[in-house]
């Protein structure tokens, strides 16, 4: 186990890289970048199922805090954003927007079925013959397998 110095030190420079990504994104003018870090943050939390207020009171933010983070009204400090990568384990590239794969060190990419597209998928195959079942089954496998 690291002692206390070692863990500072590694919380500062995390703390130093985000500060600086936060101010390459403001000062080339990359608004959209930024908009892309509150989307980030709300899909998380709402993929995760927690409101914004039990969030807020977990990082030890206002909600109103949380609320303007997630619309892009506001910057999220940098520990914020720390907070954020290693609540829901993921990088500090996707919340910046880098990558779409948000996997931490213990993430397991799984994509999900929308509801509706289940149904679609259902509607198109008639049920009863092992053709169709056969198709129905590699074509839902196709659409849950991870990306590379």
């Amino acid at each position: 186990m690291p002692n206390k110095k070692t863990m500072k030190k590694v919380l500062q420079t995390r703390i130093s890289y985000v500060n600086l990504t936060l101010e390459n994104l403001m000062t080339e003018g990359r608004e959209h970048d930024m908009k892309i870090i509150g989307e980030r943050m709300k899909k998380l939390r709402e993929e995760a199922g927690i409101s914004q207020n039990k969030l807020a009171k977990l990082i030890g933010i206002q909600q109103s805090s949380l609320n303007r983070y997630e619309s892009g009204f506001s910057n999220p400090t940098p520990e914020t954003l720390l907070w954020f990568g290693d609540f829901f384990d993921v990088s500090m590239d996707y919340i910046f927007g880098r990558t779409d794969k948000p996997q931490g060190k213990m993430y397991k990419y799984k994509p999900r079925l929308d509801p509706d597209m289940m149904k679609f998928v259902e509607m198109c195959f008639e049920p009863g013959t092992r053709a169709n079942r056969e198709l129905r089954a590699s074509l839902l496998k196709m659409m849950t397998e991870e990306k590379k």
